[in-house]
This record gives C-alpha cells, structure tokens and sequence, in this order.
C-alpha cells in the first residue's frame, strides 16, 4: 500500500452516501451515530480556511481519514479521502465522487 489522498467536490444531498461507501469499502460500519457527527460539524466549516474542514476518522483496514467542508457563497461541499490507499481503492473513492458531483442520490 502507498499513501494517497483523492480530493474533489460532492453535493450536499450525497455526503452520507459519502461517508457510507468510503467506510463499505474499508470494512468499517457507518451507524447512525457517526453520520449525526458528520451532520453536526458540516454547518460550521468553511473550505477556504485551513482549520474550516471537518476530520472524520474512519476505522477500516486501512485507516482513513475523510475531510469534509462547504463551499462559502455556494452549494457544494468539498472532500478529501486520505490514508494508506492502494492504487484500487484511491481509483474507487474518485469514481464515487465523480458519480456523487452529477447525482444527487440523497439518504
């Protein structure tokens, strides 16, 4: 495995589905629990100050780290997925943010 981080933009509707498949593909349970964490901390962040981003850690195999912060004067909110990520899994979390960009499945 090799450190990576993939990075972009999702709508808002999408951040639990999100936070869902980064945690699916690392073999960890996303409860309700941990998705009124993320609900909680995304109001206050700001992804144009560096300590506006919200860290979520999401214990999988490999451990990850997601970052999470909405875009002032807009609607979107932008993503960063970074851990000790294989080529496999750093191409599966770009597809899932590229899909949840156009999509707006909801949870």
């Amino acid at each position: 495995m090799g450190s990576g981080e993939v990075g972009g933009w999702i709508l808002p509707a999408n951040v639990r589905t999100l936070m869902f498949w980064v945690a699916y593909y690392v073999g960890y349970s996303f409860e309700d629990s941990d998705w009124a964490a993320v609900q909680a901390a995304l109001p206050a962040t700001n992804s144009e100050q560096a300590a506006g981003w919200y860290d979520y850690p999401v214990i999988g195999s490999p451990p990850l780290r997601v970052w999470l912060a909405q875009t002032p004067g807009d609607t979107l909110v932008s993503v960063r997925v970074a851990g000790d990520m294989d080529p496999v899994l750093e191409a599966r979390f770009e597809t899932v943010i590229h899909l949840l960009q156009d999509v707006e499945l909801g949870r």
